[in-house]
């Protein structure tokens, strides 16, 4: 008898690590036929969709793991509404995107990219942004503190640096960090780091109103979904001069066409999607995965990463 198939449905995610892990309990698959979709138990994915078509096409699926944070992608309430148990591999990165969000926060205060802009560009002047902010004596605004952006503030406060937050969830709580409401926050933080889940349709929680509110000058960094952002507004605000920077490691596009005329706005600095990238990270999520694949496929037990 075959053993049932844990489809990988994200290219960014290979099957053959999983099925050396799994080997003789669970096929591992990037592929089926179509006599094989009532066969698949599991979806493995990264950020491909899924939903109820593809609860549908495999009638025996009883569980969808994300190798990721986020969960936008997935239809959760229908996933969980056909008894589909969802998974995320929620603590594989913490450290890793915290770092990256605080290298950029540093680098858009030291200006790094303008400046570094301007040498290509032929420049040669110390002053070509204007003076540079000390981080000892900046503030930075998080919004979402959850287990990122804890990390980022521990890291940010040993360096000296002042730190608000905003989160709706009134259990968020880290010593040292004053919570504030979201216009406040906007309204005194030299940098605003982003660190909370996007809902699929929901309008953006920075709009052009909400960006109006930044500091003359003030970093924006976006590691965790475009959707967070209306990026026609942030990109009018960097031509302006309005906003010092802006650091993003998503785009509504990924990868972005060829050609978009967008990434090379003046103050923005795009990274392709590689704040969770780390050796140790990249070994983590596949554990983090296969915990939540054994203990529903092979265990009968509640899965570490379940969010539905």
């Amino acid at each position: 008898m075959s053993a049932p198939i844990v489809l990988f449905i994200d290219r960014g995610f290979e099957a053959a690590p999983f099925a050396a892990a799994l080997a003789g309990e669970l096929d591992c698959r990037e592929s089926v036929t179509a006599g094989e979709h009532r066969d698949v138990v599991a979806l493995v994915t990264g950020l491909v969709p899924v939903g109820a078509a593809d609860a549908e096409r495999f009638p025996a699926l009883r569980a969808v793991v994300s190798c990721g944070v986020g969960s936008d992608h997935l239809d959760l309430a229908e996933l969980r509404g056909r008894a589909v148990v969802v998974c995320n591999t929620p603590t594989y990165c913490t450290d890793e995107v915290a770092d990256h969000a605080l290298a950029c926060v540093l680098a858009g205060w030291r200006g790094l990219w303008r400046l570094a802009d301007d040498v290509r560009s032929g420049g040669w002047d110390c002053n070509a942004i204007g003076l540079l902010r000390r981080v000892d004596e900046s503030r930075l605004g998080i919004v979402g503190l959850g287990r990122i952006g804890s990390s980022l503030a521990r890291k940010a406060r040993a360096l000296g640096i002042d730190v608000l937050a905003h989160d709706p969830a009134p259990s968020a709580r880290e010593p040292g960090v004053a919570m504030v409401s979201l216009d406040e926050l906007l309204r005194v933080c030299d940098a605003v780091s982003l660190h909370t889940p996007a809902t699929a349709g929901a309008p953006p929680i920075l709009g052009s109103a909400e960006l109006a509110l930044l500091r003359p000058g003030a970093v924006l960094v976006n590691l965790s979904r475009a959707a967070l952002v209306d990026l026609d507004a942030l990109l009018l605000a960097l031509r302006s001069g309005a906003l010092g920077g802006a650091a993003m490691d998503v785009w509504p596009q990924e990868p972005p066409a060829a050609g978009d005329v967008r990434l090379q706005t003046p103050g923005l600095l795009v990274t392709p999607h590689a704040a969770w990238s780390s050796e140790r990270a990249n070994g983590a999520y596949r554990e983090e995965a296969l915990a939540s694949l054994r203990a529903v496929l092979l265990e009968g037990r509640e899965p570490p990463g379940r969010i539905a």
